[in-house]
């Protein structure tokens, strides 16, 4: 691709270009290309705990209280002092209320009732429960059929068990969760700081695509406008708009130039990345941005692109088959997005392959199932054309150049779906 004229100040500074990228470094490069637009974002906003469900966290956050923020019991019963037997110091044993303990001292051979996340009374040194304590007015002794460890210190909840104040509880780049926010609350937190929700534009071309019905002979149906927006959202994006263009390279053009004028963080075009000269997207590409991934040294997907524009938008151009174009997003997507929000690069997992699998010219991604043996095969349809196997895919697996035999082990993209 040539070289654009130099932009002053570019955003995309500091990250190496690379043509014929191979798999781990343009996973690499469109996860430093995310990190780099997030620095041209909007700062993080502080939303209320249910709103941030779903949301990534942009700083890490910190307890304002212990958690538990006091001794409590686990359990309803006796807070005792001491060997036993004992007696129950309060006028009022029916009280079991927080106020009830808070402000009591035992001494040895004193006890006060308690229920479970009452307040400990200081000096109490065990609990015991209910089925466990025999009770005459404000005589308490032990049931001596009972577990002689209820003596030893038992269910007393230590304030600060879970952690303390200050400790960080949440860190920056977590996608937040229900379990989380719980944590947030009971540590004190009222708001969470969120990453700005990424938006992305889809540029979809061709003027051979039909959006519904049976596509005569010669023309194709759209298979990227119901797909790709529920893709990108699952990864933490929000699609702002979805255009269709003809192949028109005006059009193409204008389009372009309406995203990054409102300085969308992402764009992603679907086919005419070629080298053809209908290819209008890649032309155009190569007349006003910087690739940062010029072509991917892999099977399919190779002639994406993946390139940066002034003033903070990133351009995924994606080929027009549908299976090459999801393997490019699925490989380019999740590490872009996962650096726009601040999250590290996701971990492939290393699985093994079921049968011998021959090797290709390049390194291919291609639509697997996991075996009930925990063994992965190939799904029968990978052509870069056909979707059925991506359909019944629960991965993307990477087969090398030297190929793979049966019980060997590979690298496996979980699909984001």
């Amino acid at each position: 691709m040539a070289e654009p004229a130099p932009v002053p100040h570019a955003w995309w500074r500091g990250i190496t270009p690379a043509a014929h990228a191979r798999r781990a470094q343009a996973q690499q490069l469109a996860h430093e290309l995310g990190r780099a637009v997030a620095a041209t974002l909007p700062p993080s906003t502080s939303v209320g705990l249910p709103a941030a469900v779903g949301a990534t966290l942009a700083q890490d956050v910190r307890a304002l209280c212990p958690v538990p923020h006091y001794t409590s019991s686990a359990m309803d019963g006796y807070a005792v002092c001491g060997s036993g037997p004992w007696r129950l110091v309060d006028g009022d044993p029916t009280v079991h209320d927080a106020a009830s303990t808070a402000a009591v001292r035992l001494t040895p051979g004193q006890a006060v009732p308690v229920v479970t996340g009452g307040v400990i009374p200081a000096a109490a040194e065990t609990i015991i429960r209910d089925e466990y304590a025999v009770r005459s007015g404000n005589a308490l002794r032990f049931d001596e059929s009972g577990p002689r460890s209820e003596l030893a210190g038992r269910h007393i909840r230590q304030a600060g068990a879970e952690c303390s104040a200050g400790d960080v509880i949440l860190t920056a780049g977590t996608v937040v969760t229900p379990a989380d926010v719980a944590f947030a609350a009971v540590s004190g937190v009222d708001t969470l700081p969120v990453a700005p929700v990424p938006a992305a534009r889809l540029l979809l071309t061709g003027s051979e695509v039909q959006v519904s019905g049976v596509p005569a002979p010669g023309f194709v149906r759209d298979a990227f406008s119901p797909s790709l927006p529920a893709v990108l959202e699952t990864l933490g994006a929000r699609v702002a708009a979805v255009e269709r263009i003809p192949d028109d390279a005006a059009a193409f053009a204008s389009a372009l130039e309406d995203a990054v004028a409102h300085h969308l963080p992402l764009v992603i075009t679907t086919g005419g990345t070629a080298h053809s000269r209908t290819d209008h997207v890649r032309a155009h590409l190569e007349r006003h941005a910087t690739a940062i991934i010029d072509e991917l040294d892999l099977q399919p997907g190779h002639p994406t692109v993946f390139a940066a524009c002034s003033p903070g938008t990133a351009v995924l151009a994606l080929p027009g088959n549908p299976l090459a174009a999801m393997t490019a997003l699925t490989l380019l997507a999740i590490p872009f997005l996962h650096g726009v929000l601040g999250r590290p690069v996701p971990a492939n997992p290393r699985v093994c392959v079921a049968h011998d699998i021959p090797g290709a010219p390049r390194e291919r991604l291609l639509p697997a199932v996991q075996g009930a043996d925990g063994a992965w095969s190939l799904c029968r349809d990978t052509g870069a054309n056909m979707l059925s196997g991506l359909s019944r895919a629960d991965a993307l697996l990477s087969v090398p150049v030297e190929g793979l035999s049966a019980g060997a082990r590979t690298t496996a993209l979980v699909l984001p779906w």
